[in-house]
């Protein structure tokens, strides 16, 4: 894969250069008569082609990836507190910011869109995952509108068909963790903002989705905010809104994000937690979230340099990140494409400050949004401490944009390399493909606790009074993610774990029904115990006595006669 990486950049890079001796570059439009790919005369077989390319995307949902990620887990746990009363799973109502782990904090609005799928389903795979799947789908909407509005509908065609076979786009979307929200609300807030160039209603929706991004993932705070701003001032100077509709755009913004705002408010002066009718600001005493911002660090020199090789190897080198982010060897968005990326760039980037007589005003000025849009999310980058695929997520979108120019604006000059162009990436998406449904798939079973939570799965069906399960999962003694995949398996109610005792629930409280402990420290509770314990504990328990069921690094320990 290493040798096809290579070849592929330095034809592509080739293929550039040749194109940039050939002349300018003209309207989007006349690509339709230069043999693009995508210049198909029937929408019916474009949308025949997305669908085929899109199909790899719901092959074997939800169970790719195996097991469980704690972060997903935790908030589909959060979703079903929710739904079941108002609440997250400590009984907080209604919270603009979840407590999660306690000393790290998580964005609430992935959990709230779980609900109604908890609500139909259950707790269960389907009910976590289906929702970012979905928000995944409209990200591809978006990706569309905002290069219609930006290049024309050929590149706008060019580019959602770059998005489907994104490597970051499509392994995002198959799993649930709260922050890869961020980068499809944004864009739809700016699809929406292009298309209010033509049609001012569409700017007031706009508003909406940013704020709502507001509640995706902390790094929208030192984003968000600053492209609004300096967005705004670009559409006022380009007479393309008037202050009553900035004014309007700035009341649907702060009424819809103010209470997130105010968490952030109340934590950074350390004020107490306040609890509304409809919502509840808390306070994190334990957080340590700040330590991740470069602002805070104690050496900010030290870290800067830290932070833009980080960026660099994770956006631009696409250097091998965490194995939930990004398959090894094909990067976020193909290594070969980042000739294209940056010649996109650069096009972008010269339309916004130079313009163009020969085109519309409102792409003008929606290039200039784009350009704006890339370069806060490169700052965002370089605020965050050592960045990794999901840190920086909001930019990719913006990189699957400027390859889309760049390859339209190389293939204008040189149709001939349509076919290549394309085998090229075909041949990459289905390696892709190929390496997440195999290899990889065992790999990321094993990352998110598929043994364990096998095991979890096998254990609950021993109806025990008591369990005994060990900590051992993520760090040894580290009980927070074995308590979240047991609750998430075991469809926990929230009050029961908050120490109640329902008609629903046995009569054992929640502290002594589960105890996070290992063989040796699990005391005599009962008879009636069911052991999750790392399989090289087995040998604690005779043979003669318990049945012993293995789950590769896991087991479950029952008393012989008890097994389900």
């Amino acid at each position: 894969m290493e040798l096809l990486n290579g070849i592929s950049t330095l034809l592509f890079f080739g293929f550039i250069v040749f194109s940039l001796q050939t002349g300018g570059f003209r309207d989007d439009e006349s690509l339709n008569r230069q043999g693009l790919p995508l210049r198909r005369r029937s929408q019916g077989i474009f949308l025949l082609l997305v669908l085929l390319l899109l199909a790899p995307r719901f092959f074997r949902f939800p169970e790719i990836p195996g097991g469980l990620n704690q972060d997903g887990a935790m908030g589909a746990v959060d979703a079903k507190a929710l739904a079941d009363y108002g609440t997250d799973r400590f009984g907080t109502f209604l919270p603009a910011h979840f407590t999660a782990w306690g000393y790290g904090q998580m964005s609430v609005l992935l959990s709230y869109l779980t609900v109604p799928f908890i609500r139909v389903l259950g707790l269960n795979k389907m009910a976590m995952r289906l929702p970012m799947l979905l928000a995944s789908l409209f990200g591809l909407w978006a990706v569309y509108g905002t290069v219609t509005g930006t290049h024309g509908k050929s590149t706008a065609r060019l580019a959602l068909l770059l998005t489907v076979i994104n490597p970051w786009h499509f392994m995002q979307s198959r799993w649930a963790l709260d922050c890869n929200l961020f980068p499809h609300m944004f864009l739809i807030g700016f699809c929406l903002m292009t298309d209010g160039l033509k049609r001012k209603r569409s700017l007031y929706y706009s508003m909406a989705f940013f704020a709502l991004s507001m509640y995706c993932y902390g790094v929208s705070f030192y984003m968000v905010p600053f492209f609004l701003l300096t967005a705004c001032m670009i559409l006022l100077r380009g007479k393309k809104v008037t202050w009553h509709q900035v004014i309007l755009c700035a009341a649907i913004y702060f009424g819809i994000s103010w209470p997130i705002y105010g968490t952030m408010l109340i934590n950074f002066m350390k004020w107490e937690t306040v609890e509304l009718p409809f919502v509840t600001m808390p306070f994190f005493p334990d957080s340590i979230r700040s330590a991740d911002i470069l602002f805070f660090s104690e050496h900010m020199g030290e870290q800067l340099i830290i932070n833009l090789k980080a960026l660099f190897r994770v956006v631009f080198w696409q250097g091998e990140d965490l194995l939930w982010n990004a398959v090894r060897e094909f990067g976020t968005v193909y290594r070969c494409t980042m000739p294209f990326v940056l010649l996109g760039a650069v096009l972008v980037l010269g339309r916004a400050v130079s313009g163009s007589t020969e085109e519309k005003p409102e792409r003008i000025i929606a290039a200039r949004i784009l350009a704006v849009y890339w370069i806060f999310a490169l700052l965002a980058g370089i605020m965050i401490n050592s960045v990794n695929v999901n840190r920086i997520n909001i930019i990719f979108y913006a990189h699957i944009i400027f390859a889309a120019e760049g390859i339209a604006f190389t293939v204008k000059k040189w149709k001939v390399l349509v076919p290549v162009i394309s085998s090229v990436f075909l041949i990459h998406y289905s390696c892709f493909c190929i390496q997440y449904f195999t290899g990889w798939a065992e790999e990321i079973d094993k990352a998110f606790y598929g043994d364990f939570v096998r095991a979890l799965e096998y254990a609950r069906e021993c109806e025990s009074d008591h369990y005994c399960i060990t900590p051992d999962t993520q760090y040894t003694g580290a009980r927070q993610v074995t308590e979240i995949l047991t609750l998430f398996v075991f469809e926990v109610d929230a009050r029961y774990y908050q120490g109640e005792i329902s008609s629903r629930e046995e009569r054992i409280p929640y502290e002594q029904k589960f105890r996070y402990v290992n063989p040796l420290e699990s005391g005599v509770l009962s008879e009636n115990i069911t052991y999750v314990i790392k399989s090289t504990d087995a040998g604690y328990f005779p043979k003669e006595s318990f049945l012993i069921t293995v789950f590769g690094d896991y087991a479950v320990v029952t008393e012989q006669g008890s097994n389900p």
